[in-house]
């Protein structure tokens, strides 16, 4: 099916999606702009009985992110960690993990999966937990961390200058188009 690019910035056209989607270029690509859907907050079952999940487009994107081969991880650095939006996304497969757990990750195990990862304030320093957090949820389901960029940018369009964030996604369609 090609790649899921998870885009979790509030803001179309930002640095984040401009370095994600230059990523993408030229591959088969199913483009999840998660703030144009509607994602409840979990609700924790844990400890009781388990009462309906919210109705909303969870279930639709987790089923296009496990039909994707790879996936991309685009996240503005937002308070020193990822977007709220690509955060409850996340939360929520603690719901897949109840409703069908083996099936899930079986779904996701070995996916190689790429982290992008924008902000303006020291990011190659202070978005560390966040490359962090995501080598954990990686460990847990399985994912493969395939490779993670750090871009540093604040103005519309300023990701162009930041030639290291550029090298990496480029070597990474490099990678593609050879392997």
């Amino acid at each position: 099916m090609g790649i899921a690019v998870l885009y979790g910035s509030s803001r179309r056209n930002g640095n984040t999606d401009i370095l994600a989607a230059r990523l993408a270029e030229g591959r088969e690509a199913d483009h999840l702009y998660l703030s144009d859907y509607r994602l409840q907050p979990i609700v924790d079952y844990r400890h009781e009985e388990p009462g309906p999940y919210p109705d909303d487009d969870y279930h639709e994107l987790i089923g296009r992110v496990l039909a994707a081969d790879a996936l991309v991880f685009a996240t503005p650095i937002y308070w020193y960690g990822i977007s709220g939006v690509l955060k409850t996304f996340i939360d929520r497969w603690s719901q897949s993990l109840r409703e069908s757990r083996k099936e899930f990750l079986a779904g996701l195990a070995g996916k190689p999966a790429y982290v992008i990862a924008v902000g303006d304030d020291d990011p190659q320093v202070k978005g560390q937990p966040l490359v962090q957090q995501f080598r954990y949820i990686f460990d847990f389901t399985g994912i493969r961390l395939a490779g993670h960029v750090i871009g540093t940018a604040n103005k519309p369009g300023e990701i162009l200058q930041d030639a290291q964030a550029l090298a990496v996604v480029d070597g990474w369609r490099a990678e593609w188009k050879n392997g």
